[in-house]
């Protein structure tokens, strides 16, 4: 791919992420967001069961694999809508922005290249 169509869609994906950074900051209910969700609306389980064809069992397993985190994206998707809730879903680097990240793999092979040449090891 070509180094400036590759800058900007770096440069347009770091942009994309400022609000997931952001909302990073949030900490998750200790009873997972599908609970804390249906129980600040007062929606009844019994209207998600009905919603997803499940058993009100099956809602508070759901529940419950959300907050130990196995529940699968669908599923958890599957639940929002039942909330009447968009699922948002990113991926956010732990420390570097993109382009910082990718400057600092670019100049780690500048390296690479310029010194194995000249016999150097790191």
């Amino acid at each position: 791919m070509d180094g400036i169509v590759r800058e900007k869609l770096r440069m347009d994906l770091e942009s994309e992420l400022r609000p997931f950074r952001a909302a990073r900051k949030a900490r998750r209910p200790t009873e997972g967001w599908l609970r804390a969700m249906r129980q600040a609306t007062g929606t009844p389980v019994r209207e998600i069961a009905e919603y997803m064809k499940f058993t009100d069992k099956m809602v508070y397993q759901l529940e419950r694999s959300e907050q130990i985190e196995t529940i699968s994206l669908n599923r958890l998707g599957e639940m929002a809508r039942a909330l009447e809730c968009d699922l948002v879903y990113g991926l956010v680097p732990w420390q570097q922005s993109l382009v910082d990240r990718a400057m600092a793999m670019v100049e780690k092979e500048l390296w690479r290249k310029r010194y194995l040449r000249a016999g150097i090891k790191r």
